[in-house]
């Protein structure tokens, strides 16, 4: 796979969240001190409700700096979104245009795949409204074959809950990949035996198709397996 394909790995994109879950706090924002006061236990930007595309659009995110989704100041205000946003313009081309309704070609290349916790969901955008987003037929197509590997339940995002200012729907809306979330495993702290005995053999095969058909990824899985 990797003679043929780039793997681009963004490791952490919130690492000072991170820092405060490992106290053992249920944390998904950053820790930026400008919202809900310096020392709040509620301080932050909900980093996956600050992407640009779709910001603050369609009531799934807060405007209330204490709340758990509260959306930044602006779009990409964050400089872990910005870090995330420039990354990807940069390695991946952008081929949608810049309507909702304008679908990106059926021979665009390239996946970009978000992983959460939790919840057992594979799930592809819109986020922000119901409607099927242009590509949705495709979209749909290589989420139940991911689904079929890992055993998860797919459906576009607002089969969960309306988001917006995602980065599904970011990676999607302003570059035209096909965007996934993974939302690994059944509770946000999971110890290691979970992972290694059913979290990494749930996914690892459902990685390396994305992998697989990473180069045309509206095409390939609509085809038969060889």
């Amino acid at each position: 796979l990797l003679d043929e394909h780039e793997v681009h790995l963004l490791l952490h994109t919130n690492p000072d969240g991170r820092r405060e879950a490992e106290t053992g706090a249920s944390w998904r924002k950053n820790t930026n001190q400008n919202y809900c006061g310096p020392t709040s236990s509620s301080r932050g930007a909900d980093l996956n409700r600050n992407f640009a595309f779709g910001w603050g659009c369609c009531g799934g995110s807060s405007g209330y700096p204490c709340d758990g989704t509260y959306r930044g100041a602006s779009a990409g205000s964050e400089p872990e979104v910005q870090a995330v946003q420039d990354y990807l313009r940069a390695v991946l081309p952008d081929q949608r245009g810049v309507a909702a309704g304008d679908p990106a070609p059926a021979d665009a290349t390239g996946i970009y795949l978000d992983v959460h916790s939790y919840s057992e969901l594979v799930l592809w955008p819109w986020g922000y409204t119901s409607s099927p987003a242009p590509n949705a037929t495709a979209l749909a197509t290589l989420g139940r074959r991911l689904a079929w590997f890992n055993g998860y339940e797919p459906g576009q995002s607002t089969s969960l809950y309306v988001t917006d200012g995602t980065t599904v729907d970011f990676g999607y809306g302003e570059l035209g990949v096909a965007a996934y979330t993974f939302e690994l495993g059944t509770s946000f702290f999971q110890d290691c035996s979970t992972f290694e005995g059913a979290i990494l053999p749930d996914n690892l095969e459902a990685l390396r198709y994305l992998a697989k058909v990473a180069r045309t990824p509206y095409q390939t899985p609509a085809g038969p397996e060889v």
